[in-house]
């Protein structure tokens, strides 16, 4: 049962990887956002509360290309795995990092 829970937490730790990786690239791509599109939060809180076809709607106007927005759709699988408490620890750390500077 030990290897169990720590290749549980192996791949846990690896989807929150990917997860924050994504977002971090979601966050460069939300500076260069044009007149209508959401903000970097905005996409953030869609991401993590939102339903799949919104969080796609959502990035729309950034223009991804279609590796992008095949990207997309995994990370919103992976983040749609998570538990309510950690989006909402992740929603936090976004809110500090943000807030920061």
């Amino acid at each position: 049962m030990g290897q169990t829970n720590g290749a549980s937490r192996s791949n846990s730790a690896m989807k929150l990887t990917v997860v924050c990786s994504a977002l971090a690239l979601v966050l460069c791509f939300g500076w260069a956002s044009a007149d209508g599109c959401p903000t970097f939060p905005e996409v953030a809180e869609i991401l993590i509360k939102g339903t799949a076809q919104k969080y796609l709607e959502s990035i729309q106007c950034f223009q991804p290309d279609e590796t992008m927005e095949a990207a997309g759709k995994l990370l919103k699988e992976q983040v749609d795995v998570l538990s309510n408490v950690t989006k909402m620890d992740i929603m936090r750390l976004m809110e500090k990092i943000l807030t920061a500077n």
